[in-house]
């Protein structure tokens, strides 16, 4: 509730959460604390000193009467489904915090560490209220609530579905939208003989009465229902932020006070009728725009899949399946630079898991058989096999995916809008002030309500809603055509840049409909090792060899090691095998002396290259029509790690200084960044030896092809059957974004036309409160609308 506090209220009010304390029973020092629970939290902050908690708002604190009882988080099966990653050193746990409500929470709860020295970091996701707290072996998992609950955090644990400490549902807008709307319906029949007064003049003690009780309904409406408007613009200014709500509270408060200054000085019967009527009216515009939105989600934790496969084990067949048909109990194999996508138990192989992904925490972890391993490691080496535990939780991936803070965003517009959106509001309050010293010399009544209507009407939010909701639909229409991407700012990346540049092996090639010859000798045990070595590499030509060869067994090497962009080798017994590049095998083959349009992987058993494996390269279906489509808007290029054995070939597309060959990761890392002074960079690669030029670059895209080994460098994800897709997307999202820059134009030509009427005394603040969340729909219409047009045009589906 927005309202003045005086001395004697600030006395008798918690200093740590701020409700009231009847009788100041519990002190310290000077401050004053409702209860025992508040008043520990308080010392628990003065100790580590974190009192500035206290200066990012004014009682922040979330009241802790009733603490709750966490005890069944000390049963083993409930701590392990709850657990999103567990090792000897480090859990992590994901909570739903349902009290987190400003940047005061945000503050204190990222700050955890300092409170207690067992947690080692916490994150928040604000828009999903969610916690992410990695502790280590010092603290449990129930000490880890206990401490949330006792700042004032309980987190809502939820276990198959099932709320284990329920919380109700926050119906709070429905309450005040049904008391404005009874208060505004009796305002109404109150002041219907003074609207009728023209023809019957109304006067008397009766109307007095009529006029004190509209005062008395309007007073639940004001300091209740409109109640959200004044918080938020409340702490907003107190953070030095101006937000939309600013003006709408200000007009409010504009209409109250005058209103109430006339009905009791006599002087008027006010405007509660307007005042009540225009609070029903904005939380039905609230309700209406809620709705809409939920009609027009794009939550992408339930509609996204990647396009991601998994190598799944039935009767030692191995198949490839979609993610989503992963279940617990399935064996699943993961290769070399594969990502885990769900949590199991290690039942073969000894892995080296890289959980940078999880805990940011770059160190491999070494796992022997029977341990439990966890969704988002990666594995470092020879292939291992799992059993799932729980099903694949493509959320969490997601989530995983955009955790990765690395590379750096461009968000040009919304950058822009959010400075727009700022100056607009300061725009809008000069001008609600300025109408009404114009009016005020002729009519105070026209003046209040011209004021109002332009703090009403004048308003930004269209602003924010034209970016979320155009890029947002555009991101699930690009995902259901195999597009998938990291966030809606990606769509700004996808539109401008002006030169794309190519990776070859697993981008511009296919592992399918392969043609693979074979020169020298090998005998059938040193053909099985090749064939193990190359089935526990998720390289595009080991996963050609590994279907090569599938006719023979594989046998467990001794210790694995894959160098990217030259070759993998393997301990059997006594024997070093490697495959691989010539260069790495230790034959020196000139470029110019290998066949046109092959490729060899090279074989040496002990330090003798002793046969090649020689893969006829199988371009994408496409790519020449893709090829010729790019380079009329854009200058492409090609870096690839494979020789120049085809450089006949491929310079039929690309330009003369534009395709280079025997690349390794480090150069082509350095090709972009030299491309980046002059040119905004569109990277196009499989992700494994190229993660580093697709982090470098201004937008980055992983080419996917039954694979598990996507990489966080990049910020989209495209499958590998619709690259010839890709002229039609990047047009598509430079469609979508001249729809967010005429959005904006008919925004303002809206907004521009409503603050002419609003400042002529044409419109009252009635209408313009009906408007106001009409033009915000209309808005979100338009773009989803456009963004759904132009994908037809562009034709994707």
């Amino acid at each position: 509730m927005f309202t003045p506090q005086n001395h004697t209220d600030i006395a008798i009010r918690c200093h740590h959460c701020g409700e009231n304390c009847p009788g100041a029973s519990i002190e310290l020092g000077s401050k004053v604390f409702c209860c025992q629970g508040c008043k520990t939290v308080y010392e628990i902050l003065a100790e580590n000193s974190l009192c500035d908690y206290y200066s990012l708002e004014e009682n922040p604190g979330n009241n802790i009467k009733g603490k709750q009882d966490f005890a069944f988080l000390d049963d083993d099966k409930i701590r392990e489904s709850l657990l999103t990653f567990k090792d000897e050193q480090l859990s992590g746990v994901t909570f739903h915090i349902p009290s987190i409500h400003c940047s005061s929470c945000i503050w204190l709860l990222e700050n955890l560490h300092k409170i207690n020295p067992g947690v080692i970091s916490a994150t928040i996701q604000f828009q999903k209220k969610e916690l992410n707290v990695q502790f280590n072996n010092r603290i449990t998992l129930r000490a880890v609530a206990d401490l949330l609950s006792s700042l004032g955090y309980p987190p809502l644990i939820t276990l198959d579905g099932k709320e284990v400490n329920k919380k109700k549902v926050d119906k709070s807008l429905y309450y005040k939208l049904g008391i404005a709307g009874f208060c505004f319906g009796n305002i109404m029949m109150l002041s219907l003989p003074d609207y009728l007064s023209k023809v019957d003049p109304f006067q008397g003690e009766i109307k007095s009465l009529f006029t004190y009780l509209s005062l008395l309904l309007a007073l639940p409406v004001f300091f209740y229902s409109a109640s959200n408007y004044f918080t938020s613009a409340y702490n907003a200014t107190k953070n030095k932020v101006i937000n939309i709500d600013l003006p709408i509270a200000l007009g409010l408060l504009a209409a109250f006070l005058q209103s109430t200054i006339e009905i009791l000085s006599g002087k008027g019967t006010g405007y509660m009728d307007s005042l009540t009527g225009l609070v029903f009216f904005l939380l039905i515009g609230k309700w209406y725009q809620n709705k809409t939105y939920e009609a027009l989600s794009f939550d992408r934790d339930y509609k996204s899949y990647f396009p991601l496969t998994a190598t799944r084990i039935e009767n030692e067949v191995s198949t490839f399946v979609q993610l989503n048909e992963l279940r617990a109990g399935d064996i699943i194999q993961i290769k070399n630079q594969e990502i885990i996508p769900a949590d199991g138990i290690l039942i073969e192989g000894d892995a080296n898991i890289d959980y940078s992904f999880v805990t940011g925490e770059s160190t491999p972890v070494l796992k022997s058989q029977g341990a439990q391993v966890y969704a988002g490691g990666k594995q470092c080496g020879a292939g291992i096999r799992v059993l799932l535990s729980r099903g694949v939780s493509e959320s969490y991936l997601t989530q995983l995916w955009n955790k990765d803070k690395s590379k750096p965003q461009y968000a040009d517009l919304d950058e822009f809008t959010n400075k727009v959106g700022k100056y607009f509001t300061i725009a809008v309050l000069l001008l609600s002030v300025g109408t009404y010293l114009f009016w005020l010399w002729e009519d105070s009544n026209v003046a209040l309500y011209s004021a109002v209507s332009v703090l009403i009407i004048f308003c930004p939010c269209t602003l924010a809603l034209a970016i979320p909701f155009c890029f947002g639909n555009a991101m699930n229409i690009l995902g259901r055509n195999g597009l998938f991407l990291k966030n809606t700012q990606t769509i700004e990346k996808l539109a401008n840049n002006d030169t794309v540049i190519f990776d070859k092996t697993g981008t511009l090639t296919t592992s399918s409909g392969f043609h693979v010859g074979f020169e020298g000798f090998l005998n059938p045990q040193e053909t099985q090792w090749v064939r193990s070595l190359a089935e526990h590499s998720t390289h595009p030509l080991s996963r050609i060899l590994a279907k090569y060869l599938e006719a023979y067994k594989c046998i467990p090497s001794d210790s694995y090691n894959e160098i990217p962009a030259k070759g993998i080798e393997g301990i059997f017994g006594a024997h070093l095998i490697k495959l691989g590049s010539p260069s790495f095998v230790g034959l020196n083959v000139p470029g110019n002396d290998i066949a046109s349009n092959d490729t060899r992987v090279y074989v040496s058993v002990d330090g003798e290259t002793k046969a090649c494996y020689v893969v006829k390269n199988n371009y994408r279906n496409g790519l020449s029509e893709l090829l010729s489509k790019l380079k009329r808007d854009f200058r492409i290029h090609l870096i690839s790690g494979d020789n120049d054995a085809e450089g006949v070939y491929l310079g039929k597309y690309f330009s003369s200084g534009h395709i280079h060959f025997n690349q390794s990761p480090k150069d082509k890392l350095k090709y972009v960044l030299k491309l980046k002074h002059k040119h905004r960079v569109l990277m196009v690669g499989d992700g494994l030896n190229d993660a580093g030029a697709l982090l470098a670059s201004h937008c980055g895209i992983a080419i996917s092809e039954n694979t598990g080994a996507f990489s966080p460098a990049c910020d989209a994800i495209l499958e590998a059957d619709k690259f010839s897709k890709l002229p039609h997307f990047l047009s598509y999202a430079k469609a979508c974004l001249r729809t967010v820059y005429f959005s904006l134009v008919i925004s303002l030509s809206y907004n521009v036309t409503g603050l002419y009427f609003a400042m002529q005394g044409d419109l009252k603040p009635l209408t313009a409160a009906i408007l106001m969340p009409l033009s915000s729909v209309s808005i979100v219409l338009f773009v989803t609308l456009m963004s759904t047009i132009f994908a037809k045009k562009y034709k994707i589906k």
